[in-house]
């Protein structure tokens, strides 16, 4: 609708993850480095966690566009599951292995075998367990069992659980600390600061195809402090400042329309900073 008006050749502020538009701050720059770290050395599991909105799922996808022939990745992002079982049910599809009809000591001993085959084609399998929050401490500590599954002195399967903050707290069980010692890479993402903000509206204005400032100098303080400096909500205010600029023919939106958006988003179920 606004994107003839701003010159855009599309909405830049989109809710949905998307690997083309993700902004490297200092902590997703670290998490993305730590974890191609991880890949290469063969050894340990990542643990990845941030707000909702924060832009974990962006990285993943980052992660899963990675070229490198050498490298297997699945991706589980269904974590409500009742049992180790259907986790290593989910695995197993995610890495295109059949599951159907086994035990659960046929689904660890099909995932072994798939696992020795890629270490002999001389490939790496990466697991990434999405929203692992949503899992209980007893499953997360059986997950541990993947570390005892190794050729000579490399894993063979790296783990990364990405997560809600809860997922932290799920860590801090006493019985899950033989897995937090198996544990090689350990990222927060915080909430990106005022400069990282910045850089991050213009960031995506840029990819979207805009030749000039859209939002003022003065507008940005009061993005970062309504949104608190998470990805999502950011996208949420400057995709409706756009929308009520585009209305009121504004080329250059300014603090006052992004204080009417944030009261606007106030009076309704969005989570805008108060």
């Amino acid at each position: 609708m606004y994107e003839a008006f701003y010159g855009l050749n599309e909405k830049p502020f989109l809710m949905r993850p998307d690997a083309q538009y993700l902004y490297l701050s200092k902590g997703h720059q670290a998490a993305l480095s730590m974890l191609e770290y991880v890949f290469m050395s063969q050894s340990g599991f990542a643990v990845i966690t941030g707000e909702i909105g924060s832009g974990k799922t962006s990285l993943v996808r980052k992660l899963l566009q990675m070229e490198d022939s050498s490298l297997v990745v699945g991706l589980v992002n269904n974590t409500y599951v009742d049992s180790f079982e259907e986790l290593l049910q989910w695995m197993l599809l995610a890495y295109g292995v059949d599951f159907q009809e086994k035990s659960k000591v046929q689904l660890f001993k099909a995932l072994n075998e798939f696992l020795m085959e890629q270490h002999s084609l001389g490939r790496r399998p990466i697991m990434i367990i999405d929203e692992a929050h949503n899992l209980s401490a007893g499953i997360t500590e059986q997950l541990r069992m993947l570390s005892n599954l190794n050729a000579d002195k490399f894993d063979l399967i790296q783990l990364v659980l990405v997560g809600q903050s809860g997922l932290r707290e799920t860590l801090k069980d006493p019985a899950l600390l033989p897995f937090v010692h198996r544990i090689a890479v350990d990222c927060h993402l915080e909430p990106l600061d005022l400069e990282e903000t910045r850089a991050y509206i213009r960031h995506r204005l840029m990819i979207a195809g805009a030749q000039h400032e859209i939002f003022s100098n003065a507008a940005i303080p009061s993005i970062w402090e309504g949104s608190g400096g998470i990805p999502r909500i950011i996208n949420l205010l400057c995709d409706t400042a756009l929308l009520f600029g585009f209305a009121e023919q504004l080329t250059v939106i300014g603090d006052d329309l992004i204080h009417d958006v944030i009261n606007d988003k106030r009076q309704s179920l969005s989570p805008i900073a108060g």
